[in-house]
C-alpha cells in the first residue's frame, strides 16, 4: 500500500504537457485507489468465507423426574393419640364412680369400683386355705424333726420318718398352690377396681353408680390430649402412594390456621372399604387445639418414579424398541427406554436416563450413535 502511494504522488507530481497527458494520470490514479484499496480489504478476515460450525443442528429438552405432586383435601376430626375405653373383667354392679367428667386423672388413679360377691369370698377362702395348710405344715416340720432324731438313735424304723417325710413334702406342694389360687383371687378383686393406665383426662363417663356392666363395657373414657392425631379414609390407590413419614398439612375448619403434621401409619384397605391413614399433630398444639376439632387434612404425592421426556424425542432406529438420543459432551448417545403412559405430551419412560439429561427432540431424523450435534437454543 505504501509503494503504490509513492508512485501515485510521483504521477502526480510531473507536470502535464500540452499534448492531453492531464486526463491519462487522472484515469491512472484512479484506477491504482482502486487497487490500493482492494488490497487493503484483503487483509481483513471475510466472516462470509467461514464455514458453518460442525455438527448436526438439533433442538434438546429436559429429563423430567415425573409428574407434579398429586394434592387431595380430606375431612377429619382430631383425637387424642392416648384413649381407652375402660371395663371391668367381671361382670357386677357399678358400685362407685370416683371421678367426674373432665377431671385430670394421674397414671395408676382409681377411677371406679365393681361390687361383686363372688369376688371378696373367694379370697377369704384362698386366706383360709393358706393359712390352715400352713398350719399343717408346721405341725409337720416338727414331726419330721423329732422322729429324725429318733432315728438318729436307733429307736424308729426308717419306714417311719420316710412317712412323715412325705406327709411333710405333700402339705408343701399344697400350701405353693393354695398361695397361687390366694394370688389369682387378690388379683380379681383388684380389677373390681378400675385404676387409670396413663395421665390424663376423663372424658366419658357412660355408666352410672347402682348399674350392672357386663365384662367389657365401657365405663370410663380417658384420654391425654396434649398428643393429638387424625385418620382419614384412603382410597387403594392412595394409601399406596402415600408413605410412612410423610408430611401432612391440617386446618381447622374455625379457623385458617394450620399444623404440620406426620403420616405415622397407614392400614390396608379391605374389599369395599377404605383404607385408613393416621397423621400425628406436632407437640405443642394443646390446648389451642384438643380432640374433637373438625379439620381438612392435606396431602400430596408423586405418581410413581419413572422419569418423562417429551413424545418427540422418541424414536424407532429399526429394531423394534424405542430409543432416544441423549446429548453427551456435544455428541448424540442413543439410549433404549420402556414408554409407559402419556400426559399432556410427556411420555413416561424407564431406562438409563438421570433427571435434567437433556435428550433430543429435534434434528434427530438421521443422527448415527455417537455423531457430533450442535444444539440450537
Amino acid at each position: 500500500m505504501k509503494a503504490t502511494t509513492q508512485s501515485l504522488a510521483q504521477i502526480t507530481d510531473r507536470p502535464t504537457s500540452s499534448h492531453g497527458t492531464g486526463p491519462l494520470a487522472a484515469g491512472l490514479f484512479a484506477l491504482l485507489a482502486i487497487i490500493a484499496g482492494t488490497t487493503g480489504c484483503s487483509a481483513e478476515p471475510d466472516a462470509a468465507a467461514r464455514g458453518p460450525e460442525p455438527g448436526q443442528p438439533v433442538r434438546v429438552a429436559a429429563v423430567d423426574d415425573g409428574r407434579p405432586p398429586v394434592r387431595t383435601r380430606l375431612p377429619g376430626v382430631t383425637r387424642a393419640v392416648e384413649r381407652a375405653d375402660l371395663a371391668f373383667l367381671h361382670a357386677g354392679q357399678l358400685a362407685e364412680r370416683l371421678v367426674q367428667r373432665g377431671e385430670r386423672i394421674q397414671v395408676g388413679q382409681p377411677l371406679a369400683i365393681l361390687h361383686n360377691p363372688a369376688l371378696m369370698p373367694g379370697v377369704s377362702a384362698a386366706e383360709a386355705r393358706v393359712r390352715e395348710l400352713d398350719e399343717q405344715l408346721q405341725r409337720l416340720e416338727r414331726e419330721t424333726r423329732r422322729l429324725n432324731d429318733l432315728h438318729e438313735r436307733d429307736l424308729i424304723a426308717t419306714d417311719e420318718l420316710d412317712r412323715v417325710r412325705a406327709q411333710r413334702n405333700a402339705a408343701r406342694q399344697a400350701r405353693s398352690q393354695a398361695q397361687a389360687s390366694l394370688e389369682e383371687a387378690r388379683d380379681q378383686l383388684a380389677e373390681a377396681t378400675i385404676r387409670a393406665p396413663f395421665s390424663g383426662r376423663v372424658v366419658a363417663l357412660p355408666v352410672e353408680p347402682g348399674q350392672f356392666v357386663s365384662p367389657g363395657q365401657a365405663v370410663v373414657s380417658i384420654s391425654a390430649p396434649e398428643r393429638l392425631e387424625v385418620a382419614v379414609d384412603l382410597s387403594a390407590r392412595q394409601a399406596r402412594a402415600l408413605a410412612v413419614d410423610d408430611s401432612a398439612t391440617v386446618r381447622r375448619l374455625e379457623a385458617g390456621s394450620g399444623l404440620t403434621g406426620r403420616v405415622r401409619e397407614i392400614g390396608l384397605p379391605e374389599p369395599g372399604q377404605p383404607a385408613t391413614a393416621v397423621i400425628e399433630l406436632p407437640e405443642g398444639a394443646w390446648p389451642e387445639w384438643s380432640p374433637g376439632q373438625a379439620v381438612h387434612v392435606e396431602l400430596s404425592w408423586t405418581n410413581g418414579e419413572m422419569l418423562t421426556v417429551p413424545l418427540d424425542a422418541l424414536i424407532d432406529t429399526g429394531d423394534g424398541l424405542p430409543h432416544v438420543f441423549r446429548l453427551r459432551d456435544g455428541h448424540a448417545e442413543l439410549v433404549s427406554v420402556i414408554p409407559g403412559e402419556l400426559d399432556a405430551g410427556r411420555v413416561r419412560v424407564d431406562g438409563e436416563l438421570e433427571p435434567g439429561d437433556e435428550v433430543i427432540v429435534a434434528g434427530h431424523g438421521q443422527l448415527l450413535d455417537g455423531e457430533r450435534v450442535r444444539v440450537l437454543r
